[in-house]
């Protein structure tokens, strides 16, 4: 609380305090002294004196007081910074609160968590705030949001929103919060703006003061017609950075999708940072909710280092599995489990499309092209059971129906010239397969051809030039493993193990990256691409260094441009015994479910291709709560999205389908799962000069605890002028003055007359 005063010149009338002073001296009169003995008898004893000089004393300071108070009077004195005097006089305030809603907000070291105790301190602010106060609350958190109704409500509006705030997970990006409130303040019309964050301190979560990410905040502060305050409040502990804490971080399948009784493994690291130079953990691994007796590893851990964990099993029935790798519940829990879920199907569609004018005579024909070895390799559907289904058809017979049933589809040589490189594309975006391998009559032209043709916003799709064919003659080429790089080719990289080692190429092409695929579109063109390439890479090449494969994402699915034939004549791959492993890999590697089923917290939720088109779908997120997709084009394009997710975890996407008259009602769940980032795990604080620094920087104010942060707000008041307090002050000591001026007049005649009865009576 502080003191002050409107007239400050009006202090110059304290000296007026001199006048009873001097008032008091002229009034004092001298006698002269005659000694007469009777007069010993009027004079009053040395007590009575002792009380008239002491209550001379008193009239003469009240009557002091008396001036300097009126005096002050005039000086229109106030008083300002308390919040009953802010309570009295209130004056509106727009206020901000961010709450830092990151996974490190979630610590149990202590009684009760920093993302409770943020809490408890935001109420403790609202309960404060005045009738004619706005506030706005933001979880900040991957992408912030704004929790009560924009700009700014009352605080019993946010009172209740803040009710529905999400428990602590994933990261937080404090820039971008800061910044989004003081976008809100721009847009009230207070005297007095404040932002009040509310965090644990973590380092990562703030970026350094010189990056561009507050340059925004920098424009719009600066902008403001009104200062904006920020401050800071810390509801961690100092204790946070000594913890223990162990994290399992993504789960990695060894391809996309599997088939039933297909072996498939999940990897994991498992990290630790603690006191210790050495620790040890159990991870346990579940599959659909039962955990797996036999299956929990048993870590030996170094501070600060990651140890590789992995499980290896099989799904007995199609649809989607969710395995989930745990740790044992430690100080942090926000990175103690990982999952991931798994499409498991029957078998995969793939459809060998050939240039060829008729399918092939393998009887007729010396050397059976491609196509023959391809539609043999997964084996015959109508005799056994297949992993992969394989259907050979004209490349002038693909059309949309068959491409919505097909997973991989493997395009022998150009293409025709009247493929449909919009219906190719439109595949590749939805999540499909598509390979291209060479034939025997095509020429460099050809495939230029193609390259010009298949376009799309003006980016050749084909990542490569088909140079020229090379004919190796008594110099075979031989493939290079150590350069496989693709997961699919990893159980075929180890050269003591794997037979690839031994094939001899005698036909190949010369391919070459495209030189408008190395760079990235930039600027303006790069936020008008609607669908995403990749650039393309190489994931295999020949001990000559010419590429084998080269592989390149599109949108949802990828394409994969071979430079030798699966054939008998261009190479012996096809008489090895590692080639039907081989070709189930590459179709289980090129094999991506219609829609991601993994994704990071920071990504949406895309939905499409679903078995009718519901009107509603809603999604169980990970607490229970219930949400609700945004639907978006139609027929073929429909597709639902789900966007700014707030936790980690599991998604179940409720697919609600009505048959036609006469069927029953199909009911199916599609999970989806999210995963945070593991760098939260590192929950250093931030340094006494990294705080400086934001001080200097942002004249960021750090604050111990809500209290401080409303002595701040309640300087907002405009303060309270007390001179009618004063007024009455003056009025009680003139009253006070005259009953003792009146009791002292009235003992002295008293005293007067008890001397001269005691004198009568002596005589």
């Amino acid at each position: 609380m502080s003191f002050s005063l409107l007239n400050f010149g009006m202090l110059a009338g304290l000296l007026a305090v001199a006048v009873p002073v001097l008032v008091h001296l002229l009034n004092r009169r001298r006698f002269d002294v005659v000694e007469w003995g009777a007069m010993q008898f009027l004079q009053l004893g040395e007590r009575t004196r002792q009380k008239i000089k002491l209550s001379d004393l008193l009239l003469l300071l009240m009557r002091m007081l008396m001036v300097a108070i009126l005096v002050l009077v005039f000086t229109r004195p106030f008083l300002q910074g308390n919040l009953y005097i802010r309570n009295l006089y209130p004056e509106p305030i727009d206020l901000v609160i961010v709450i830092d809603s990151s996974y490190s907000m979630g610590w149990t070291g202590e009684e009760i968590t920093p993302h409770a105790r943020a809490i408890q301190s935001c109420h403790n602010i609202l309960d404060n705030l005045t009738s004619v106060d706005r506030v706005a609350i933001i979880d900040a958190r991957n992408r912030p949001e704004l929790l009560t109704p924009a700009p700014l409500t009352d605080a019993s509006t946010a009172r209740l929103e803040l009710e529905k705030l999400k428990g602590p997970d994933g990261t937080t990006e404090m820039a971008a919060a800061i910044t989004q409130a003081c976008q809100l303040l721009t847009q009230s019309y207070s005297t007095r703006r404040d932002i009040v964050v509310l965090t644990d301190q973590q380092a990562l979560s703030w970026d350094p003061p010189e990056t561009a990410s507050w340059s925004e905040f920098l424009k719009l502060r600066q902008s403001a017609a009104v200062p904006i305050q920020l401050s800071a409040i810390d509801v961690g502990s100092g204790t946070m950075d000594s913890m223990e804490n162990y994290r399992v971080d993504r789960l990695k399948a060894s391809r996309d999708i599997t088939v039933v009784n297909s072996p498939i493994t999940i990897s994991t690291r498992v990290g630790y940072k603690g006191a210790f130079a050495e620790a040890e953990c159990e991870l346990h691994w579940s599959v659909d909710g039962q955990q797996l007796s036999r299956e929990s590893d048993v870590l030996q851990l170094q501070n600060g280092e990651e140890a590789v964990a992995e499980m290896t099993t099989r799904f007995a029935d199609a649809g989607p599995h969710i395995i989930t790798a745990s740790l044992d519940v430690d100080a942090l829990p926000g990175d103690n489990v990982a999952e991931i879920v798994l499409d498991v199907v029957d078998e995969v569609p793939v459809v060998i499309a050939t240039n060829a004018a008729s399918l092939t005579d393998p009887v007729n024909q010396e050397e059976p092209e491609t196509e023959f070895y391809l539609s043999r390799v997964f084996g015959n559907p109508d005799v056994e059971k297949v992993w992969v289904s394989a259907k050979t058809v004209k490349q002038d017979q693909i059309d949309a129906a068959m491409l919505d049933k097909t997973r991989v589809l493997f395009l022998l040589g150009p293409g025709a010239e009247s493929m449909d490189w919009e219906l190719l594309t439109n595949y590749l975006v939805k999540g499909g397969g598509l390979v291209l391998l060479p034939d025997r009559d095509s020429s460099p032209e050809d495939y230029q051809k193609s390259l010009e043709q298949w376009m799309i916003e003006g980016r050749s799709v084909l990542p490569v030039q088909f140079n020229q064919r090379i004919e190796a003659g008594d110099e075979p080429a031989r493939l290079d493993l150590k350069s496989f790089s693709a997961a699919w080719l990893a159980p075929f990289s180890d050269p003591t193990k794997s037979e690839l080692v031994d094939v001899l190429v005698n036909r190949y092409w010369d391919l070459s990256l495209n030189d408008q695929d190395l760079t990235k579109p930039k600027g303006k063109n790069a936020q008008k691409l609607a669908i995403e390439m990749g650039p393309p890479a190489v994931i295999a090449n020949m001990q000559n260094g010419s590429p084998v494969f080269v592989q390149r994402k599109i949108g949802r699915g990828q394409i994969l441009i071979s430079s030798i034939a699966f054939d008998g004549a261009g190479s012996d791959l096809i008489r090895q015994r590692t080639f039907v492993p081989f070709m189930h890999e590459l179709v289980f590697g090129m094999t991506r479910t219609t829609s991601e089923r993994n994704l990071d917290l920071t990504q949406a939720i895309i939905v499409q291709q679903l078995p009718c088109q519901p009107l509603k779908l809603d999604v169980t997120a990970p607490d229970e709560s219930q949400l609700t997709a945004q639907r978006t084009g139609s027929g073929d394009q429909l597709t639902w999205r789900l966007s700014n997710l707030k936790l980690s975890g599991i998604y179940q996407v409720e697919i609600d389908c009505e048959k036609p008259a006469g069927g029953l009602q199909a009911s199916d769940e599609m999970p989806f799962y999210a995963f945070a980032s593991r760098e939260e795990s590192d929950i250093t604080r931030l340094s006494a000069e990294q705080k400086q620094d934001f001080n200097g920087a942002f004249n960021l104010n750090w604050r111990a605890n809500s209290k401080e942060v409303l002595d701040d707000l309640a300087t907002a008041s405009g303060g309270i002028e007390i001179w009618p307090i004063l007024l009455f002050i003056v009025t009680a000591l003139l009253v006070v003055e005259l009953l003792m001026t009146r009791r002292l007049v009235q003992g002295g005649h008293r005293q007067i007359e008890l001397n001269e009865a005691s004198l009568a009576a002596q005589q």
